[in-house]
């Protein structure tokens, strides 16, 4: 079940369906929470989709209301992959701030790390390597 929250105004139903249908897609592929929950929000910069890494909203991610719907599909697929890992219980994050990848700590200042240095981290690292393939078969399937 996917379930859509507004942080703004930027409703759009087109980008809702394009969205659900991902979702459903990769739910197929990869094990993700029975509830996935899209925040639909004004994120900073280039930013284009994050995922919550707390334990109060296991199964959300927030996606750039400024993206169209085909603009989606590619951040959608790489926060469903941070939901796996999350769900499966390889990535989490402590109160203190320090993140934890497959049992190790790892002391991430998100607000000082270039771009570069954040997909040089283990879980992101993870998600390229398996994107491109979820991505295809998400447009494959989609293009039924």
């Amino acid at each position: 079940m996917v379930r859509f929250i507004y942080a703004g105004d930027k409703y759009s139903k087109e980008r809702e369906q394009v969205v659900e249908h991902i979702c459903t897609i990769v739910s197929a592929l990869i094990e993700l929470p029975q509830v996935v929950e899209v925040e639909f929000a004004k994120l900073r910069g280039s930013v284009y989709g994050e995922t919550i890494l707390d334990t109060r909203f296991r199964g959300r991610f927030r996606l750039s209301e400024d993206l169209t719907p085909k603009e989606s599909i590619r951040p959608t697929v790489h926060e469903l992959l941070h939901l796996n890992q999350i769900h499966l219980g390889k990535l989490s994050a402590r109160r203190d701030g320090i993140y934890v990848w497959n049992k190790r700590t790892y002391n991430v200042k998100t607000g000082e790390m270039t771009a570069i240095e954040w997909a040089n981290l283990p879980w992101e690292i993870d998600v390229a390597n398996n994107q491109q393939v979820i991505l295809e078969q998400v447009l494959r399937i989609g293009n039924r």
